[in-house]
This record gives C-alpha cells, sequence and structure tokens, in this order.
C-alpha cells in the first residue's frame, strides 16, 4: 500500500511540475512584445539607455512592467500605434522587467504596474503616469515631455 501511495504523490509531483514548467515557459513566451515589433526597446539596462540619451539629447522612456502583467501586455500594442510610433524617435527606450531588476522598481519607487517613468539625460523625472494608457494617452504624454523640454531649452 505504502508503494502505491508513494507511486501517487510522485506522479502528482511530476504533472505538478510540468504544468508549472509550461506556465513559466508561457508565461516568458508570451511578454507582450511581439518578436516582429518595431519599438526599438532595451531591456533591463538603464545605465546604458541614459549614456545612450546624454549622446543623444535625448530623454529616456523607462516602461517597468511583468510577464504577469496583463495591462502591461496589452499597453506594448499601444506603442504600435503610428502616432504614438512616431514620437519614440525623440527617446531612448527601456523595458524594465521588475522582477529582473527590483532594485530599478525600487529606485524608482514603482508600486503597481504598468509604470512610465520619463527622465532627462541627467537622470532626473521628467513625468510619470500610472496605469493602462491607450495609444491617445500615450501620445498626450509624449507631446508634453517634448514641450517642456523645448521650453526649458
Amino acid at each position: 500500500m505504502g508503494k502505491k501511495r508513494d507511486r501517487i504523490v510522485g506522479m502528482t509531483f511530476l504533472v505538478g511540475l510540468a504544468v508549472s514548467c509550461l506556465y513559466v515557459y508561457n508565461g516568458t513566451g508570451d511578454s507582450g512584445v511581439s518578436a516582429n515589433s518595431s519599438v526599438n526597446w532595451m531591456w533591463n539596462d538603464f545605465d546604458r539607455a541614459l549614456e545612450k540619451a546624454q549622446t543623444e539629447n535625448k530623454c529616456v522612456l523607462l516602461d517597468f512592467w511583468a510577464v504577469w502583467c496583463k495591462e502591461c501586455k496589452e499597453m506594448d500594442k499601444e506603442f504600435e500605434d503610428p502616432e504614438v510610433f512616431n514620437l519614440l524617435d525623440d527617446f531612448v527606450l527601456v523595458k524594465v522587467d521588475v522582477d529582473e531588476v527590483p532594485q530599478l522598481k525600487a529606485q524608482f519607487a514603482v508600486g503597481g504596474l504598468p509604470v512610465i517613468v520619463v527622465v532627462n539625460n541627467k537622470g532626473e523625472e521628467v513625468a510619470r503616469v500610472v496605469g493602462y494608457q491607450d495609444a491617445g494617452q500615450l501620445k498626450q504624454l509624449l507631446q508634453q515631455v517634448q514641450e517642456v523640454l523645448t521650453q526649458d531649452l
């Protein structure tokens, strides 16, 4: 009787492990950012993005997200909107996976997701939006940042 119970427990464990592996695989494979996405994101490297922003005299747009965040994945599609996409040329773009680089999440005091933070090329925050943003809201954010920066020049 003990061997049968051990076999059942073992099989249950293996099935659970297999299901967990499939969940993780599907979660990381479906980042919400399609493999053929035309948006040119840097991944999790704020320091490199800031250096590039200084060289190119641009701001850095940080998109804080997570694999498990449904709204984050849905919002990724909004960046592909033609009007939004055209405005992104003026920014260095960074996707920040809060599970992979929690220090950036803490550095920018990010709570719930999604969150977009825009910093100037000195690393100073100039804008922040929390929650899902549709294409119109993203366009408005990007245009406002551009206006503020041109006034500061």
